[in-house]
């Protein structure tokens, strides 16, 4: 029965969506890729929404389902077929609403082939911003190979309205092949080689750390990016996109600035928090991929810690054959930046492996099989100066991990994902 309501409620959902659209012909923003599209989006809201009657997706609502809820202002019903029955009633007055977003920032990803192709079949952007890809990138288990993966997330540049723009990621190789033969108008940003828009002097401020910053440079123009309550390159990379979008919506640039070094940081996403003992948490929660993850540890490398630097890392779910070769690899990456090394689950044991084989000491190595086995450890050891980074893919749920350990300045509920009721009873 299951089979046959979900098919049917995405049919009636988009149809819905469609008639929003039409009816309200709304400007349209679209994030995909492989890394930071969450992020993306919410930097960009962050710079329009004092600008404009804007609204994005919530959370990571980027599927066949994410997409249009967004588009109608709703939340899932998840298996509740009276909330479903409510949403799809309500859905059918949108269209016929006399207030409606003039602006939507919709994020667009994939899970399986085909996932990003129906839905460029019926939502055409104003704008498409392409974020990074990863060597392996995530869900890379559902599809034949990467570059079906890279072909997936193409669809929605495709879709881009007549002279739409597209806002491309320079120093990604996947993004700089796909944007070749597109004759749509093109912004680049990058941090490494030379773009349209550029982040350059990246550096950490604060003693002990508060956030990082960096010079942008734009055509003729010069403004100072400060980003508080995170860190490392990542956030940087999610900002440049929203001040390309800040350009072409006529936003002044250093109100833009402003607007992201005040905005709600994301959760589980490099976000700096206090720890137990006046140690410092990089948050990286939300999920994982090997490139991400390796981002996060050359930052965590990266960082000036007065104590030790600690590597708590779970499972990175749905690299199919990749899996152990993957691990593995962080593994290497892990002893060159940390003193200490903690695994959660099954995979992770060979992250475990591939820490010792570069180097890194048996007795600084601890695996566990759930991530509030690593909470209950860490409580016992962490002191003041540590730096510990802390990551996982979702099904590892990492965060119970990050709220053994943090500090009681902190509201777990306000800082860490994944705390709603439907997520803490599972």
């Amino acid at each position: 029965m299951k089979d046959l309501i979900k098919p049917l409620i995405i049919r009636i959902l988009t149809w819905e969506a469609k008639l929003v659209l039409a009816r309200h012909k709304p400007f349209i923003i679209g994030v995909t890729g492989n890394l930071g599209k969450t992020s993306t989006k919410d930097a960009i809201y962050s710079v329009m929404k004092g600008h404009f009657a804007v609204r994005r997706s919530q959370k990571s609502m980027n599927s066949e389902f994410g997409v249009p809820l967004t588009i109608l202002g709703e939340k899932s019903g998840w298996n509740n077929p009276i909330r479903w029955a409510i949403i799809l009633l309500r859905g059918l007055l949108v269209p016929f609403s006399k207030s409606y977003p003039t602006h939507l920032v919709l994020e667009v990803g994939a899970d399986r082939p085909g996932d990003i192709k129906l839905i460029s079949e019926w939502i055409k952007p104003d704008i498409v911003v392409v974020t990074q890809f990863g060597q392996v990138p995530v869900h890379i288990e559902f599809f034949e190979n990467r570059e079906a993966v890279v072909k997936e997330k193409e669809y929605l540049v495709k879709a881009l309205k007549e002279n739409g723009l597209l806002i491309w990621n320079a120093d990604d190789n996947d993004s700089k092949k796909m944007v070749e033969e597109l004759v749509s108008r093109k912004v680049s940003v990058g941090i490494h080689t030379e773009a349209d828009i550029k982040g350059n002097n990246l550096k950490v401020y604060g003693n002990p750390i508060e956030g990082i910053e960096a010079d942008i440079k734009m055509n003729h123009e010069n403004h100072h990016l400060v980003l508080p309550e995170t860190v490392g390159k990542s956030a940087v990379y999610c900002a440049l996109p929203a001040l390309a979008c800040a350009k072409e919506l006529g936003i002044d640039l250093t109100v833009a600035c402003s607007a992201l070094r005040d905005a709600d940081k994301s959760k589980g996403r490099m976000r700096l928090l206090h720890g137990m003992n006046n140690s410092i948490i990089i948050d990286d929660t939300y999920n994982a991929s090997p490139k991400a993850t390796e981002h996060g540890l050359k930052t965590l490398g990266e960082v000036e810690a007065k104590g030790f630097k600690i590597a708590v890392l779970g499972d990175m779910l749905e690299l199919g054959d990749f899996t152990h070769d993957e691990h593995y690899k962080i593994g290497m990456e892990v002893a060159k930046v940390a003193h200490k090394l903690y695994t959660v689950g099954i995979r992770a044991r060979v992250i475990a492996e591939g820490a010792l084989d570069g180097g890194m000491k048996d007795e600084d190595i601890m695996q566990c099989d759930t991530s509030m086995d690593a909470g209950k450890e860490l409580v016992k050891v962490l002191k003041e100066g540590d730096l510990i980074y802390m990551k996982g893919s979702q099904g590892v749920r990492m965060e119970r991990a990050v709220k053994m350990t943090l500090s009681e300045t902190h509201d777990s509920s306000r800082v860490l994902v994944r705390q709603e009721k439907s997520w803490l009873s599972r």
